[in-house]
């Protein structure tokens, strides 16, 4: 039995007066309604997939003039008979059009709901579901690339891919379980390594796709840090061209990390100031040093801050073990002739020299930091990326299915016990599209979105 099979209404612009506000109708019902309220110019007008021109009467009597649109299934927003009704932007107009539906026999939709309807008809995966809710919420250029693909099924696509090289293994599987007696070797344990370990590499190449999806639609993190009194907070103030950190010529001014959101380049990026990195027996100063440590376990790149004129290459071991990525940004450089060499230490970073106080040398780092950014995470937005944590756990699911199903194969084990893991595999990569996503989850994604959705 659908549980969609009545007719639902709801505006489907957001609340306040504007030019134009919506009403949207979907189900059996959404044309019958309409017609119990609608007079149109031209009655021949009122035909699927134009626009016709008319009055919305309230008993008889004029109550706004409008135009309206109606969709045959399946070729809809939500595959179902949709109307929509474009009225003048005042919230009484629209409260008193949905009024007239719902005493025609619609129901209010709940959050999300038309979307909700797009899904279980088929119309839509769970991913482009998302990425509805996130295209609404989207903020920047990069993100909405991304989004849009989404949308289109870009990961859908990727993850339908995926499916496919391992249902071909579990066909084959299956094939050897079923006639154990035909003495034919359906296919060779080399093979089936082979395809296997290449779709290991797809699967973890997604599940690291997620760290950049959400940058990209959540914030890029950088984290200024280096040694006190380099200048990071005055790289911070530059970057965000106001005065954010006190700035002092005594070591040790920034006892605690500050957090600022800025773009570079379209892309959202938060920007930590944090304390210098130093032994100190002040207590305070000491827990600053902690809290910057955790600040560069959650970052994407590091902008290790150094004073040109007497550069400090030393790194914490606590920070040399994060391995994370690096720019080496040389401050004061107007006041050093010349940079030294860094390390061997630091030959995979990247570097920058400049004076914070220079505006042309802030824009030469923030055209440095996009090009980094989008060497990282660009590429995500073409191609289609996990954006939230349900896909990745489902990801992560799907890959700890498949090294166990390989390691069965490594160790011998019989046909049964791979395809059940094959089989566990497929089930967490359907939980990303929704074709195997439990309801209260579904409500929960679909809860999250408004009314008009």
């Amino acid at each position: 039995m659908n549980p969609f099979d009545d007719t639902i209404v709801g505006p489907a612009t957001a609340p306040g007066e504007a030019g134009v506000g919506i009403v949207r109708l979907s189900g059996p019902l959404s044309l019958s309604i309409l017609q119990t309220f609608f007079s149109a110019k031209n009655p021949r007008s009122l035909k699927p997939w134009s626009l016709a021109y008319g009055f919305v009467l309230d008993q008889g009597q004029p109550l706004d003039e409008v135009l309206v649109a109606y969709m045959k299934p399946p070729k809809s927003y939500t595959a179902e008979l949709v109307v929509e009704i474009f009225c003048h932007g005042g919230g009484l107009i629209l409260r008193r059009v949905i009024e007239l539906c719902l005493a025609q026999g619609a129901r209010l939709a709940g959050p999300g709901e038309f979307t909700q309807r797009a899904f279980v008809n088929g119309r839509i995966d769970l991913t482009q579901a998302e990425a509805v809710g996130d295209l609404v919420r989207v903020k920047t250029d990069l993100g909405l690339h991304l989004v849009i693909n989404q949308l289109k099924g870009k990961l859908y696509q990727r993850i339908l891919a995926l499916k496919e090289q391992l249902a071909w293994v579990l066909a084959l599987l299956g094939a050897s379980i079923d006639f154990p007696e035909e003495n034919v070797v359906f296919a060779h344990q080399e093979e089936i390594t082979a395809k296997l370990t290449a779709a290991r590499a797809d699967l973890w190449a997604l599940v690291k796709s997620a760290k950049g999806g959400r940058t990209i639609t959540e914030g890029y993190k950088l984290v200024l840090a280096g040694r006190p009194n380099v200048g990071k907070s005055s790289l911070l103030n530059g970057l965000l061209e106001e005065d954010r950190a006190i700035v002092t010529s005594i070591p040790g001014t920034t006892r605690d990390t500050l957090e600022e959101a800025f773009t570079v380049g379209g892309v959202p990026v938060k920007l930590v100031d944090t304390a210098g990195l130093r032994d100190t027996e002040d207590l305070i100063e000491q827990m600053g040093i902690r809290r910057s440590v955790g600040q560069l376990a959650q970052a994407d790149l590091m902008l290790w801050v150094l004073d040109a004129s007497a550069p400090d290459y030393h790194l914490p071991p606590e920070v040399l073990e994060l391995k994370l990525p690096k720019l080496i940004v040389y401050n004061k450089a107007d006041l050093a002739p010349t940079l030294p060499q860094p390390p061997a230490l630091w030959a995979e970073a990247q570097t920058i020299a400049l004076s914070a106080l220079s505006r042309p040398d802030l824009e030469r780092l923030k055209a440095k930091l996009f090009e980094l950014i989008t060497t990282q995470v660009g590429p995500l937005a073409e191609e289609g990326a996990l954006t939230n944590l349900r896909q990745e756990e489902a990801a992560k699911k799907a890959l700890s299915a498949l090294d166990q199903g390989l390691q069965a194969l490594e160790e011998g084990a019989g046909e049964e016990l791979l395809s059940l893991e094959l089989s566990l595999v497929l089930g967490a990569l359907g939980e990303i599209v929704g074709e195997t996503t439990p309801e209260e989850m579904l409500n929960r994604i679909f809860g999250s979105f408004c009314i008009g959705k």
